[in-house]
């Protein structure tokens, strides 16, 4: 029974000198889903959490999925405090993103942290949302994030390259982006074309203009030499201010605000 003992002991002595894998070293292992409203199922929860868990690793950027009932704080503000207090970020620029979707609002926001918000300007986000809301208008949660994340996956291979994401680095910004191309050829090519039809048609005309008015007035006829300006009305004009784009509206907001003194950048809207 000792020998049992004295084997046992030294098991127990050997492997506390195993090494051991730490996976909170990396990120690895943690959830980056807080489906606190519970739209998505566990299957779609662990598909979420294994693409985020892969964002972290080859971009070096952390990103994060939160749901949540309504809440009464502007969604950008609330989704930047959150981070903060979960210490969302990686390295030391704290380099994050935040999706926070209210289902029963019907309302996202998107909030970038660190270095990443000035590559990811109100432009870039403007297009991870028109993306997303498409299916959050079928309600299809689980499809809208994925796409978000297919849009920030492309844009942060880009930026890790040190160049700045263009709306063609994103998935939804390559249709924008033909579309603009295309129309802009469209009137380039029109200008000539206009050109050139005007100066067809005027060469089909057999009764000209001419250039001097003195040519059309008969000779020893009446011919008014007085101007006179008559004042009619005067016409007031008013346009409406814009809110400023940290003022709360259910419409949605974006731009730069902070929060704790820190800065933040990002987006929300209404679908």
């Amino acid at each position: 029974m000792t020998r049992i003992k004295r084997y046992f002991c030294a098991a127990v002595f050997l492997m506390a000198f195993l090494p051991v894998n730490i996976s909170a070293a990396s990120g690895a292992g943690t959830d980056r889903v807080y489906d606190d409203y519970h739209v998505l199922s566990e299957e779609e929860e662990a598909a979420l959490n294994q693409e985020l868990e892969e964002i972290y690793d080859t971009c070096g950027f952390e990103a994060v999925i939160l749901t949540s009932e309504d809440v009464q704080e502007e969604e950008r503000m609330y989704a930047a405090k959150f981070m903060q207090e979960h210490e969302i970020g990686y390295g030391e620029n704290k380099d994050g993103m935040c999706l926070f979707h209210q289902p029963g609002k019907r309302n996202i926001a998107i909030v970038f942290r660190g270095e990443a918000q000035e590559a990811f300007d109100t432009g870039i986000q403007d297009i991870l949302l028109d993306d997303c809301t498409e299916y959050l208008k079928e309600d299809d949660p689980y499809g809208a994030y994925q796409v978000v994340l297919k849009d920030l996956k492309g844009g942060l291979l880009r930026w890790s390259s040190g160049k700045s994401v263009r709306p063609m680095d994103v998935g939804g910004g390559i249709i924008g982006f033909a579309l603009a191309a295309f129309f802009i050829s469209l009137t380039v090519s029109a200008v000539p074309v206009f050109f050139m039809v005007m100066y067809q048609k005027g060469k089909m005309k057999t009764i000209r203009q001419k250039p001097d008015a003195d040519d059309y007035i008969e000779k020893d006829s009446i011919s008014l030499d007085v101007e006179r300006d008559i004042y009619v009305r005067t016409v007031t004009t008013r346009t409406q201010l814009p809110k400023d784009d940290d003022h709360y509206s259910s419409g949605g907001s974006s731009g730069s605000f902070t929060s704790g003194g820190e800065s933040f950048s990002g987006s929300s809207r209404s679908y």
